[in-house]
């Protein structure tokens, strides 16, 4: 009865195997999907898949499957660290469902389910079958064909426990890279490259007027996030890397490793990371559009001058408004890149001109916050055709007090810890300046 449906293993902690560029109409039908799924195991701790409440989410469920069917002709669901990949591309979901898919992924491991492949069109009592998987009086392991009485046919289910036993033995692996195939601090220099590479294209068709889908960087971010989710010092010592003749794209990609960093250090979830990143990779765009003679230029910049530097967001929001689709995932990108410009706050100075104190000026975004203090961070740490570059110290002094208005001073004050500047002392609230030692 289940013949057209196949359950596959729990996936590894490589996503290698996935990476399809975006194809946002297929992204509607895959967010639709993963809801309906949670919606489905959810459900059944409360009731059982024949009751009536099971109607209408099984025949909507059954519907996106059939379109996705008709559409790609097959489909292959699979759960890959903390988010799903459908036909090899990376499935995006809101902020606010974020928990929702955490949840599916782990009823799912719980019962060594990986992921589902259709071949065909498929019908609700094979739903069904695959539902009874998850239900509350389901406590019985789940055999290769499925449950006892309600068996898969043609279908897979691997135990997660043999699954975890390799991913041990390939984590021990990495820990310990003279042991290993695998280096992953030539792997992170591999991705770091690749960003590198996507983003000269990528700016290069800003200029034609022809921006490419910035959507397929994704698989570029995801593994940058990854890494950095296991070895952020990998990522802190790459940042360094400057080339002053590109530097509006080593600047774009070292803000999003540090953004990931950051990120991760302030608690951001892996999906809510992978976007911060992708936001942050294109962040300042909008200059290449600028006359290098101008953003180079030494001195200060006229009104007319100024006026067209400020244009350069808009341009990048324009990019962004571009591409295909509009989601919450767009608009959340819009307003990030907007409002990462903006400065946190008002100074109220003293009459030595020392600030005593930041009002803020609007709610900003916490991904703007953390894009704008990367940002100012990298650019002030980079060396330009009109100022030589600034040690760390005193890039963090700057920020510390002139530049202070600018940012969020409770995220400037564990950016600083967590790049470990030690000459630099974060203060309290009393204290007016900041002390560098060994100067």
């Amino acid at each position: 009865m289940a013949e057209n449906l196949k359950i596959t293993q729990a996936q590894t902690e490589s996503t290698t195997e996935f990476g399809r560029a975006h194809s946002e109409k297929l992204q509607v039908l895959a967010r639709g999907m993963v809801s309906g799924l949670y919606m489905l195991v959810r459900s059944v701790k409360m009731y059982d898949p024949d009751n009536a409440v099971f109607e209408k989410p099984l025949t909507q469920l059954q519907d996106i499957i059939n379109q996705i069917i008709s559409k790609e002709g097959r489909l292959e669901l699979a759960g890959v660290k903390d988010s799903f990949y459908l036909n090899g591309m990376l499935v995006k979901v809101d902020l606010n469902a974020i928990d929702n898919q955490r949840y599916l992924l782990a009823e799912m491991r719980a019962k060594d389910v990986g992921g589902i492949t259709v071949n065909k069109p498929i019908t609700m009592a094979e739903l069904k079958n695959f539902v009874w998987i998850f239900s509350k009086e389901q406590t019985s392991q789940v055999s290769e064909e499925g449950l006892a009485n309600r068996k898969l046919l043609n279908m897979k289910v691997s135990r997660f426990s043999k699954l975890r036993e390799r991913l041990s033995k390939e984590a021990d692996k990495l820990e310990n890279p003279g042991d290993s195939k695998v280096d992953r601090k030539k792997y992170a220099m591999t991705v770091y490259a690749r960003a590198v590479y996507f983003l000269q294209k990528y700016l290069q068709s800003v200029r034609d007027g022809k921006p490419l889908n910035s959507s397929k960087a994704l698989r570029i971010v995801q593994d940058l996030v990854d890494i950095a989710y296991d070895q952020k010092t990998h990522f802190l010592g790459m940042t360094t890397m400057k080339r002053e003749a590109e530097y509006l794209v080593f600047h774009q990609v070292n803000v999003c490793l540090m953004s990931i960093v950051f990120g991760s250090e302030l608690g951001l979830t892996k999906p809510q990371l992978r976007d911060l990143g992708y936001i942050a990779l294109f962040h300042d765009a909008g200059m290449t559009t600028i006359p290098e003679e101008l953003a180079t230029k030494r001195g200060a910049l006229t009104p007319e001058e100024k006026a067209l530097i400020q244009k350069a967001p808009l341009i990048s929001v324009r990019n962004i408004l571009m591409e295909k689709g509009f989601t919450r995932s767009t608009l959340l990108r819009v307003v990030t890149t907007f409002e990462h410009k903006a400065d946190f706050g008002t100074a109220v100075r003293d009459s030595r001109g020392n600030i005593q104190m930041i009002i803020p000026k609007t709610n900003l975004g916490v991904f703007a916050k953390i894009i704008a203090i990367c940002d100012a961070f990298d650019a002030l740490t980079s060396k330009r055709p009109y100022r030589d570059a600034y040690g760390p110290e005193v890039a963090l002094m700057l920020m510390w007090t002139e530049m202070r208005n600018k940012f969020d001073p409770e995220l400037l004050q564990v950016f600083m810890r967590v790049f470990a500047i030690q000459p630099v002392k974060v203060l309290s609230k009393r204290q007016q300046n900041v002390s560098l030692s060994g100067m």
